[in-house]
């Protein structure tokens, strides 16, 4: 026997509170009966069986549509809602219960699409750390001239890679790009790098041979 979250606030919500007593049953059927991805086979002759009374089938799919989708030519049907409820957290790969409702979610082809609750919490976490490095990498950059940022160690880098002067001529030469070109990159200092490469003589093959 499954055990799972039950949302008790549904009662509350209008869209809830306005279906009849047959259609909050076979609601709260569909919830119970779903795999643990979220998945119910279609049955509705067994529904019929345990709710007690006849369903207008084609009347539930209008009803529901905004809580379901099809799969496998309406053989089956994904609970939009039950992922992000049940897994609060997101789907950690690395967790066998999880994993294995990711592999029936791949098997059924209900995994593309679907944007929320998919995401461990750790790859969450790991993005809101690169933003966080990112915002602090972007406020660590001084402007030079109107467009050219460079943090002060890369700058120095650059300065003593190719000199003073020639760093103020390649930064003047990026600055000029980007302004008239408008042009963006997204590191200033590797792009910098990237030209005085290319600036580099090339040597010539004589004979077949450098």
């Amino acid at each position: 026997m499954a055990n799972r979250f039950t949302d008790t606030d549904k009662w509350k919500k209008p869209w809830f509170r306005k279906l009849s007593p047959t259609d909050k049953c076979f609601w709260q059927y569909l919830i119970d009966n779903c795999n643990h991805a979220g998945i119910w086979e279609v049955d509705f002759e067994l529904a019929e069986v345990f709710i007690g009374t006849s369903l207008d089938i084609e009347e539930i799919k209008k009803i529901f549509i905004k809580q379901f989708i099809e799969l496998n030519q309406g053989k089956k049907w994904l609970i939009k809602d039950f992922i992000p409820f049940q897994y609060k957290k997101g789907l950690n790969p690395e967790n066998r219960v999880h994993a294995s409702v990711i592999a029936l979610l791949k098997k059924e082809g209900a995994i593309k699409g679907l944007t929320r609750g998919l995401q461990a919490r750790k790859d969450k976490d790991k993005d809101k750390d690169k933003d966080k490095d990112k915002d602090k990498e972007a406020k660590n950059k001084v402007k030079y001239l109107e467009f050219v940022l460079l943090t002060a160690e890369e700058h120095q880098k650059l300065v003593d890679k190719y000199s003073k002067e020639a760093t103020q001529g390649l930064i003047e030469r990026l600055n000029n790009y980007i302004g008239s070109k408008g042009k963006k990159y997204a590191s200033h200092y590797h792009t910098i790098l990237a030209w005085a490469d290319k600036d580099k003589p090339q040597k010539r093959s004589i004979g077949g041979r450098l």
